[in-house]
């Protein structure tokens, strides 16, 4: 009897068709049987946060929730403007390319509503019920200054690089985007 196939996807960047290619393998490896795996790291975590206004309050932190992953007493104002900047939202994410001043993406939620294919927010509910594990990474939890609060998947795990590292090798194969 084999061993069931395995693969991590790392996605790092924050750019809205990296993101979907990254889904799309994800959730077709998926489908497919293939036990995956998806580390957020960087700017890459942005495809999970829920949408926020520009100067909206940032939720306040609970300390008993929070600081598993984030050394409070270390935060400082500067990951305050990082995160007023920095938004996030997978329909709101920039393209690498096109991006036209933010009209691009908006073009392309428009081309891929009008040919039915799935969107970014909605090829990321699609891994999570076909049980793909999401995983963010703890050292861009804690030096960006995010909140598990603020993403659209519910208790996702924070782990290290080296639990990534262990993943990676006993997988077949990783994709890093």
């Amino acid at each position: 009897m084999t061993d069931k196939k395995k693969g991590t996807v790392m996605l790092v960047s924050g750019e809205m068709d990296k993101a979907l290619t990254a889904f799309m393998i994800v959730t077709g490896f998926a489908a497919m049987g293939v036990e995956m795996k998806v580390w957020f790291t960087l700017f890459g975590a942005n495809c999970l946060k829920r949408r926020r206004r520009l100067f909206s309050r940032r939720p306040i932190y609970d300390p008993a929730k929070e600081s598993k992953y984030r050394r409070l007493e270390t935060d400082f104002l500067l990951q305050d403007l990082v995160e007023t900047l920095n938004r996030g939202g997978a329909s709101y994410l920039p393209l690498s390319q096109l991006n036209l001043m933010g009209l691009g993406p908006r073009l392309l939620g428009v081309i891929l509503r009008r040919k039915h294919i799935a969107t970014l927010e909605e090829l990321i509910h699609s891994a999570r019920d076909l049980g793909v594990e999401f995983t963010l990474c703890q050292i861009c939890v804690d030096a960006l200054g995010s909140s598990l609060d603020d993403l659209i998947i519910p208790d996702i795990a924070v782990k290290g690089v080296t639990t990534y590292m262990k993943d990676a090798m006993n997988a077949q194969f990783n994709i890093i985007v």
